[in-house]
C-alpha cells in the first residue's frame, strides 16, 4: 500500500565532493541546522576528534575515488537516488538465498522424525507465510528514503528502535556464523581435508567483508549476478543426489502428539528463518523512487524470497531423508557436516570438489548483506555511533562473526536448533507492529513526516511499541520448545514439546499494540 502524507522533502545532504570540502573547512551553522534535531547527530563529536575526522576524510575520498558508499545511515533524498533495476528486487534475494544454508535447515525436518513428504509440505507453507513479513516491511523504505531500522522509529520511537537494531544485529550475526561454518566445511571437503575448517571460515568472511566495504551500489551489482552459477550447480546437485533419496518418502519415525510437536517445531524454524529478513529488507530499496508501487515491491520481494528458499529447503528435506536412511551418507554428515554430505552426493570427485568451491563462494553474497545492514543498525545506536564511518563497523562485525564461527565450528547443528526457531518470536513482534502502525495508526495521525525521523521531540515516545515487543518476547517463553527449555504451553505436545511460541506472540501483538498505541497518541500527541 502506498505511504500517504510523507511530508516535506528533507534537506539534501552534501554530495561526496562537497562533504570532503566541508571536512576541510569544518562544520558551519547550516550543517548543524540540518542535523541538530536528531539524537544521532554526530558532526560536532566527529570533528572534535582528530582520529574520526581523518577516518571520515578517508571515507569520503574513497567514495569519490573508488565508489565506496559514504552516506551511511542518512536518509536518501529523492534527488540523490540512484535506483537499481526493478528486477533486482527478485535477483537480490536470489543471490542472498541461493546457497546451501537452507539445505542445513531443511535437513532438520527428517532429523526431527518427520517424513520427507511432511517436511516438504511444511517447508513450502512456512516459507510462503514467513516471506509475507519482510515483503511488507520492504515497502516502507523507498517512500521514506530510510533504512529499515530507521523506519521503525515511527512505531518504536528512537530508543525503542535502538533495541530493534540490536536484535537485528544478533539475528544477522547468527546467520553469518552459520554461513561461515558451512562455507568453511565446503572448502575443507573440496581440499580433501587439507584445508582446515578455520581457514575456510576466514576465506569466506574476508571476501564478503571486502565486497560489503563498498556499500549499496557494488552490493546490488554483485547480488544481481552471483546467483546464476549456483542455481545451475544446485540443479545438478538435485539430479546427482536423487539416487540416494529414500524410496519411502511418506514414512515418519514419529506418530501422534510426537509428530504434532515435531511439525510445530520445524514449522517455527522455517518460518523464523524466512521472516527474519524483515528487519533489513528495506535497506536495499532506499534508492528506488518514493512513488514506486508498493504492491509491486511486495510481490517481487515475496517471489524473490519464496522461490530460492523453497527450492533449496526442499532439497534439504530430501537430503535429510538420505542421512536418516543411508548409513554411509550419515557417516559423511557426522564427520564433515553439510559440506562433506554435498560433496559425497556428487560425482566424479573432481567435479564434486569444483562445485564445493562455487558453493563456498555463494555464501559470500549472504554475508555481504549481513555485514552491510548490521553496520547501519550500529550507526543508528546514537550520535557517537554514527560519527564512526560504516566501513569501520564492517570491520568489527566481520571480526565478531569470525570469532563466533571459529568457536562454534564443531557444533553447527546445536546452533541451528537453539538459534533459528527463536527468530520467529522477534520478527512476529517487529513486522506486525509496523503493519498495525502503517495501516491503522498513521492514517489517524497524519502519516509519516520523514523530516522528523531524527527529532526526539517529534518522534513517538515508543512506549507502546517497546512494551509490546518486550511483552511478546516474554510471552514466547510460554510456548517455545528448545533444547535448553520447553515452555508450559509447548511441553504437553509430544515427548519433546511442540513450539507454539509464534502463535502466542502474534496474538499478543495484535491484541496489545493497537490500544496501547492509541493511548500513547492520545496522551502524548505523537
Amino acid at each position: 500500500m502506498p505511504i500517504e502524507n510523507i511530508g516535506a522533502k528533507a534537506m539534501s545532504s552534501c554530495s561526496v565532493t562537497n562533504d570532503l570540502v566541508a571536512l576541510e573547512r569544518g562544520p558551519t551553522p547550516k550543517d548543524y541546522a540540518i542535523n541538530i534535531a536528531g539524537d544521532i547527530e554526530g558532526i560536532d563529536f566527529r570533528d572534535s576528534s582528530v582520529v574520526l575526522r581523518n577516518v571520515r576524510r578517508a571515507e569520503v575520498w574513497m567514495g569519490r575515488k573508488f565508489g565506496v558508499e559514504a552516506t551511511g545511515v542518512n536518509r536518501i533524498p529523492d534527488d540523490q537516488r540512484q535506483p537499481p533495476r526493478i528486477i533486482n528486487m527478485i535477483l537480490f534475494w536470489f543471490s542472498m538465498l541461493m546457497s546451501p544454508t537452507l539445505i542445513s535447515i531443511g535437513l532438520l525436518g527428517p532429523v526431527y522424525g518427520l517424513s520427507v513428504n511432511d517436511s516438504v509440505v511444511l517447508t513450502v507453507f512456512s516459507t510462503m507465510l514467513g516471506a509475507v513479513i519482510p515483503a511488507f516491511t520492504a515497502t516502507l523504505s523507498a517512500p521514506t528514503g530510510l533504512r529499515q531500522i530507521a523506519v521503525c522509529r515511527f512505531a518504536f520511537g528512537i530508543w525503542g528502535a535502538k533495541i530493534c537494531g540490536i536484535l537485528n544485529i544478533i539475528v544477522n550475526i547468527g546467520f553469518g556464523v552459520v554461513n561461515a561454518i558451512i562455507g568453511g566445511q565446503l572448502l575443507r571437503a573440496a581440499s580433501g581435508d587439507t584445508i582446515p575448517l578455520a581457514v575456510g571460515i576466514i576465506v569466506v568472511i574476508a571476501v564478503a567483508f571486502f565486497i560489503s566495504f563498498f556499500g549499496f551500489k557494488v552490493v546490488h551489482h554483485f547480488e544481481s549476478v552471483a546467483w546464476v552459477a549456483v542455481l545451475i550447480l544446485l540443479c545438478v546437485q538435485w539430479a546427482q543426489a536423487a539416487v540416494y533419496f529414500p524410496t519411502d518418502l511418506g514414512f515418519s519415525a514419529v506418530e501422534g502428539l510426537d509428530k504434532t510437536g515435531a511439525c510445530l517445531s520445524y514449522f517455527a524454524i522455517i518460518f523464523g528463518t524466512v521472516a527474519a529478513w524483515c528487519s533489513m529488507a528495506g535497506d536495499y530499496y532506499v534508492h528506488y523512487p518514493a512513488d514506486i508501487n508498493a504492491w509491486l515491491v511486495f510481490g517481487l520481494t515475496w517471489i524473490g524470497l519464496v522461490l530460492p528458499s523453497t527450492f533449496i529447503g526442499v532439497l534439504g528435506n530430501f537430503l535429510g531423508g538420505v542421512i536418516t536412511t543411508n548409513e554411509a551418507m550419515y557417516g559423511y554428515y557426522t564427520e564433515g557436516g553439510v559440506g562433506a554430505l554435498l560433496v559425497a552426493t556428487l560425482r566424479p570427485s573432481g567435479w564434486a570438489k569444483t562445485v564445493a568451491v562455487f558453493y563456498c563462494l555463494s555464501f559470500i553474497a549472504n554475508l555481504i548483506g549481513i555485514f552491510y545492514s548490521s553496520s547501519l543498525s550500529l550507526q543508528l545506536q546514537g550520535r557517537y555511533w554514527m560519527a564512526v564511518p560504516r566501513f569501520i563497523w564492517n570491520i568489527l562485525l566481520a571480526g565478531a562473526t569470525l570469532g563466533l564461527a571459529w568457536g562454534g565450528k564443531d557444533v553447527l547443528e546445536t546452533i541451528l536448533n537453539n538459534f533459528l526457531s527463536l527468530l520467529g518470536y522477534w520478527t512476529l513482534c517487529f513486522g506486525p507492529i509496523l503493519a498495525i502502525e502503517h495501516f491503522f495508526i498513521r492514517p489517524r495521525t497524519g502519516g509519516y513526516n520523514v523530516d522528523d525521523w531524527q527529532d526526539q521531540s517529534k518522534m513517538p515516545w515508543g512506549i507502546a511499541g517497546t512494551f509490546t515487543l518486550c511483552m511478546g518476547i516474554g510471552i514466547s517463553f510460554l510456548g517455545m520448545a528448545q533444547v535448553w527449555y520447553t515452555g508450559p504451553a509447548a511441553k504437553p505436545i509430544g515427548a519433546y514439546g511442540g513450539d507454539v511460541g509464534d502463535y502466542l506472540v502474534l496474538v499478543t501483538v495484535v491484541v496489545a499494540y493497537p490500544p496501547l498505541r492509541l493511548i500513547e497518541v492520545k496522551y502524548f500527541g505523537r
